[in-house]
């Protein structure tokens, strides 16, 4: 008798909770349970937030919401107390394309990662040995999902019950992976829960739970409106798209494929459960897709959402007379808008660690532009651990510049490296004379580096080493307009000091923050001296710094200076000018607006530019470049000769992980023509 007496108690404390009374706030008597329910559809979920803001200005109780995939979000959001316009606020300005990729933020990394992460559009941790991968399954972990996430949900971070601790009930379906069943999830981490409602299966990596292994609800109930009846709602408001199949469609792109393929069997459980709704609401999605993410794109999704749902005002009226309750807004809380990672980092401390045992870490990167052509860079790195921190590096670049780089280096103290170098290239170079082409030349590069002692740490690295370079020129096709006398065969050793600081957010369409850098190096060729008398020193520095005119107008200017001293000085040595970035084609080369190629300068080379960034409309940019420069070989008469000025304007669009896509028209008062430039994709 005991013992039933304690099943019976068992049994209404894990019911009571779903057979709660509801009161009205005025006069306490009882009502009925009102549950929203939403559907998945990736972008077209932000139908829902539109829907949100009707059923909050008609005053509709809603005391329950249940959500799949994208709905899970949006209802997640809402369950926890942030209204329609907040959630609308997030969909705007949230960068979709960040939030579901796993690159970590700028200012979390240590230079040489931020240097890493900006140069591969892929990478992927393998682990070594007898430890398994914990979260096999997928293309993308999901880690900036749980991040950003995290960070909205942060109250409710702990263990909780979805049904008693939040403001408003919430439930979300998942799909586990075991026995091929629908997850009805209520309790747990409510991030881990949404994570795994949106886990779409092959491209996330599937959320483990106990011995389930779950992916995206969808996959088994996209429109869950069964789920909110048996967890007791009385009144149930259903929203989702109207997903009509064009029967002239296609089905060219992956995407459409895989809507079609992943709704067949889905879209008729979602349709029989238009039965369990007081109210159905269907968004017309014609034109949208699940990837349309953008800013306009969500923000006419969202109008239709609203748009559809204002039809049903009448509809809705009556629901809420039968509720018997006007809408209470006392668990309402503002919203923080995020529009980057960055955002979320800056209120913590500390460097990600992003070294992993017994781990290869494998990336791959690829770029277009009209001088290089195609190119391609693989990059595996292995961390072996150990007392002593130790890691081996290997790349490959194949293209007009090919490269093979190996490295390895000793970490004794955390951000503290010894290490040794070795990199070989390939390089096909066109040479300039004041815009014409003067030379054509192939050179094999040969690199050694010794890192006697180098800090890598947020925002700053330095580097104390000793290098060794080798240049052996084996074909030249020279002409008229050449001046250079090249040897077959140079080399020289150098002691060097490097210095940098780097805190901008966003390598290629900065917003904020500043880069500087420093470089001495003293040049020999066997140690000591340099063709029997003293060695030749280099210096190089470099400043610029980000500031904001508006949300969408930045400038930057930027000085730049290199200056080479010593005598019978070698011609691959001297400053070499031009070109889009630093290191484009020479390990010394500067760029300069205008000059799309490269052309030896003088030995003391400064310039000035400053940049005009304006972002058009979403991740549209144009930008206004205009540069004035001096050189000399002798420094007190740097400034004697008459100013070289250089202009150049682009447009660039923003793809997020594949960098910029885009176009420039650079012109120079040194070469008198015009120079036009194409780049798709991250530079290496």
């Amino acid at each position: 008798m005991k013992k039933a007496i304690l099943s019976f108690l068992a049994a209404l404390l894990v019911f009571a909770p779903l057979q709660a009374q509801y009161y009205d706030s005025d006069n306490a008597q009882p009502r009925k349970k009102v549950a929203v329910v939403f559907s998945g559809g990736g972008a077209l979920g932000a139908i829902h937030v539109g829907a949100l803001k009707v059923i909050e200005e008609a005053g509709i109780p809603v005391d329950m919401v249940v959500g799949t995939s994208m709905g899970s979000i949006v209802g997640a959001l809402y369950s926890v107390g942030y209204k329609s316009d907040d959630i609308a606020t997030m969909f705007r300005t949230m960068d979709w394309v960040e939030l579901f990729l796993d690159r970590n933020a700028q200012n979390r990394l240590t230079l040489s990662e931020r240097d890493d992460q900006n140069t591969y559009l892929y990478e992927r941790d393998f682990y070594v040995g007898d430890e398994k991968d914990p979260r096999p399954g997928g293309v993308i972990r999901g880690t900036n999902v749980e991040r950003v996430f995290g960070y909205y949900l942060q109250e409710y971070a702990d263990s909780i019950n979805f049904l008693t601790d939040l403001p408003r009930q919430f439930a979300c379906v998942a799909t586990d992976l075991v026995d091929d069943e629908q997850v009805v999830l209520t309790h747990g981490s409510l991030v881990r829960s949404i994570r795994s409602s949106m886990s779409i299966p092959g491209v996330f990596t599937p959320v483990r739970i106990g011995d389930q292994v779950l992916v995206d609800g969808g996959a088994k109930n996209n429109f869950a409106a069964d789920v909110a009846r048996q967890l007791g709602a009385d009144i149930v408001i259903g929203v989702k798209f109207d997903g009509v199949i064009n029967p002239n469609k296609q089905f060219r792109s992956l995407m459409d494929v895989m809507e079609r393929s992943a709704g067949s069997d889905v879209s008729r459980r979602s349709k029989e459960n238009e039965k369990y709704c007081d109210l159905l609401i269907k968004v017309p999605v014609t034109g949208y897709s699940s990837g349309s993410f953008s800013r306009k794109a969500l923000d006419s999704l969202m109008q239709r959402g609203e748009d559809a749902t204002r039809e049903k005002l009448d509809s809705l009226i009556m629901l809420k007379e039968q509720a018997g309750v006007h809408l209470d807004l006392s668990n309402t809380k503002p919203l923080q808008a995020i529009t980057s990672l960055v955002n979320i980092e800056d209120k913590e401390t500390g460097l990600l660690d992003l070294r992993k045992n017994n781990t290869i870490v494998a990336s791959i990167g690829a770029r277009y532009d009209n001088e290089d052509i195609v190119a391609f860079q693989l990059n595996g790195h292995y961390y072996m651990g150990g007392k002593v921190n130790k890691d081996l590096d290997l790349t490959v670049r194949l293209g007009l510049r090919s490269m093979l780089r190996l490295g390895f280096d000793m970490e004794p103290w955390r951000f503290k490296k010894m290490g040794l170098g070795y990199e070989i290239w390939y390089k096909y170079n066109d040479i300039f004379t004041r815009g014409h082409r003067s030379a054509n030349m192939s050179v094999i590069y040969q690199k050694a580096n010794v890192k006697l002692f180098s800090l890598d740490a947020m925002n700053f690295d330095c580097e104390l080493g000793l290098g060794w370079e080798h240049y052996h020129f084996f074909k030249g096709l020279w002409n008229e307009h050449n001046e250079l006398k090249i040897n077959d065969n140079e080399h020289y050793f150098n002691y060097h000091l490097r210095l940098r600081y780097n805190n901008e957010d966003n390598r290629y369409f900065t917003h904020r923050g500043m880069r500087a850098e420093a470089q001495v190096a003293y040049y020999t060729d066997n140690f000591v001296k340099w063709k029997d008398h003293s060695g030749f020193t280099s210096l190089m520095a470099m400043w610029q710094m980000t500031i904001p005119l508006s949300e969408s107008t930045h400038i930057r200017p930027r000085l730049q200076s290199r200056m080479v001293f010593g005598d019978d000085l070698p011609l691959t040595a001297c400053n070499i000018i031009g070109g889009p970035t630093y290191a484009k084609y020479f390990p010394q080369q500067l760029p300069f607006e205008g000059f799309g190629h490269s052309e030896f300068f003088d030995s003391k080379f400064v310039s000035a530019s400053v940049r005009l960034q304006q972002r058009i409309i979403g991740r549209h940019y144009a930008m206004l470049d205009a540069g004035i420069a001096e050189h000399n070989e002798k420094l007190g008469d740097i400034f004697s000769r008459k100013p070289i000025y250089g202009v150049q304007l682009g447009y660039y669009y923003n793809s997020g992980f594949a960098g910029p896509l885009g176009a420039s028209l650079g012109w120079s008062s040194h070469t008198h023509r015009v120079h036009f430039y194409v780049t798709l994709g991250l530079d290496f």
